[in-house]
């Protein structure tokens, strides 16, 4: 025969095993009640920090809660996702992440954390083109005069990447594959000095963002061949795209998104994910966007898992064909 005691230890024990077991659809539900932390890999004031804080801050009125960017740089982006991927997955810290993200799953060796895996796919924020820039003197006006050129004297052209293992890098090495050209790669640390290099006529070509080349298309410094993105940049409609050049297929390019540690709340990702969608909306974010060159993307997180892995697909195809190791 139970005690008086047992019995209220057993329903106590019940209740607890109920309490535990609705809890995190309690708090899901009232998603978000504090503010959320959106972590950059990136450091503060650059192409992609901007990006963040522009969401950030559409986000932030869309969820009536606070949206506190937290620069994380180093390591390639390394460092701050690996912190995001250890974070708990409560809806109250995610990523900001952009291309680097899939190049570092094909390229990085012994990742802290599993790019696919640890994360859950939230929402595309946009996509950044890139332009295929060459010098006057080289005196070449199309894509196709290009690659005639460099299939004439292989090896003897040099091309301005702005870092080992950028999409400005990786972008021209599926150039020399897909076209069957060979040109030399010179590293640099960033855009400027790929366009000083340029202009100084050290390199004769580069992959570079539209925001960068724009100046010095207009006063005619560079001339702009092809756009890696599978349809023509709003930025230079003027410019063919790769594919329209005779390189089928071509498809490069960087982007920007969120992701938010495994196991987190689907209400709280689907949320976001509205509130992503509702940003592409505000003609303020579009504007600021549209002058670095960029183009918002709607779509649902399934789209935007969908969308990483081919990425990093396409990256680990590259891996096997180009020699290269970030680290």
């Amino acid at each position: 025969m139970c005690s008086r005691y047992s019995v209220a230890a057993s329903f106590l024990a019940f209740a607890g095993l109920c309490t535990a077991a609705i809890a995190p659809a309690a708090g899901a539900g009232g998603w978000p009640e504090r503010p959320i932390r959106l972590i950059a890999p990136v450091s503060p004031g650059g192409g992609g920090d901007f990006s963040a804080r522009l969401l950030a801050k559409s986000l932030a009125a869309s969820l009536k809660q606070p949206v506190v960017v937290d620069n994380r740089p180093g390591g390639g982006s390394v460092l701050g996702t690996a912190l995001a991927a250890q974070a708990p997955g409560d809806g109250y810290t995610v990523l900001w992440v952009s291309g680097s993200h899939a190049i570092n799953a094909a390229f990085e060796r012994n990742l802290p954390y599993d790019p696919l895996k640890s994360f859950e796919a939230v929402g595309l924020f946009a996509k950044l083109p890139f332009i295929l820039v060459v010098s006057p003197s080289l005196n070449v006006a199309s894509l196709p005069e290009l690659l005639a050129r460099l299939r004439a004297s292989p090896g003897k052209l040099n091309y301005a990447s702005s870092g080992t293992g950028s999409v400005s890098q990786l972008g021209l090495e599926m150039l020399k594959l897909a076209a069957k050209v060979d040109m030399v790669n010179v590293n640099f640390k960033g855009a400027a000095p790929s366009i000083a290099a340029l202009l100084s006529g050290e390199v004769q070509m580069a992959l570079l963002g539209p925001l960068s080349v724009k100046p010095h298309l207009a006063n005619g410094r560079l001339r702009a061949l092809a756009v890696s993105t599978a349809k023509r940049s709003p930025a230079l409609p003027g410019v063919p795209t790769f594919a329209e050049s005779g390189v089928p297929g071509f498809d490069v390019a960087s982007w920007y998104g969120m992701l938010a540690p495994r196991g987190t709340p689907r209400l709280a990702i689907d949320r976001l994910n509205a509130a992503i969608n509702a940003s592409t909306e505000e003609s303020a974010v579009r504007e600021a966007l549209a002058e670095e060159g960029a183009e918002m993307v709607r779509g649902t997180p399934q789209a935007f898992d969908a969308f990483l892995r081919a990425q990093v697909a396409q990256y680990v195809a590259l891996r096997g064909r180009v020699d290269l190791q970030l680290r």
